[in-house]
């Protein structure tokens, strides 16, 4: 087997640079993570790797107790959709000319993302959904890792908008209406006063 002339030495420099790892949500793509990621990564001359877990799609129950048929018509090859998928998102949040390694994986996130983040400097994920948040139970997945990985673990905060209220920001559009007619009305509960002729 041949091997190029420092193809050994420019993987061995890769590797020890510091690694950012990012888990990509397959729902959400994580560009608030991604983009972070890479500006951290930049900040200490590391490298980034989006990490998206996978999983082969359950066949649906039935109540019968009896195994539901299987289809005739096969999907895709998962893993590679996966892939496709992955490149996909991280192409959408950073452009075509991004440095980033691209992993899919099947498994389960948490397993995953603590397997690809062993020996990374820091493993950032996307905030979790604010339905989460609010539903008592859920598992979130954030917590999980923040408790077992060997690694800092940074989470980004939900936008503005995600975690206010509905009717905090129901009240704060009345408000900003209710402002913006009285600038445009004259005095609140008063009748424009009218100017004189001659001023």
């Amino acid at each position: 087997m041949s091997v190029e002339p420092g193809a050994g030495d420019e993987a061995d420099a890769v590797a020890a640079r510091p690694l950012v790892v990012v888990g990509v949500s397959a729902r959400t793509g994580s560009p608030t993570a991604l983009r972070w990621a890479v500006e951290e990564a930049a900040h200490r001359g590391g490298h980034v790797r989006a990490v998206l877990a996978w999983r082969p799609p359950r066949a649906p129950g039935v109540s019968s107790g009896r195994p539901p048929a299987v289809p005739t018509t096969a999907p895709e090859d998962p893993q590679r959709v996966a892939e496709e998928r992955v490149r996909s998102v991280v192409e959408e949040a950073l452009g075509p000319e991004h440095a980033v390694e691209c992993v899919a994986v099947q498994g389960a996130p948490r397993a995953v993302l603590l397997r690809q983040s062993q020996g990374a400097t820091v493993l950032v994920l996307d905030s979790p959904r604010s339905s989460k948040l609010s539903t008592p139970g859920a598992k979130l997945l954030a917590p999980q890792l923040v408790f077992a990985s060997a690694c800092p673990v940074v989470v980004m905060p939900p936008p503005v908008e995600e975690g206010l209220s509905k009717a905090r920001r129901a009240t704060q559009r009345l408000g900003r209406a209710a402002a913006a007619a009285a600038a445009s009305a004259g005095r609140p509960g008063l009748p424009p006063r009218l100017r004189p002729d001659g001023d």
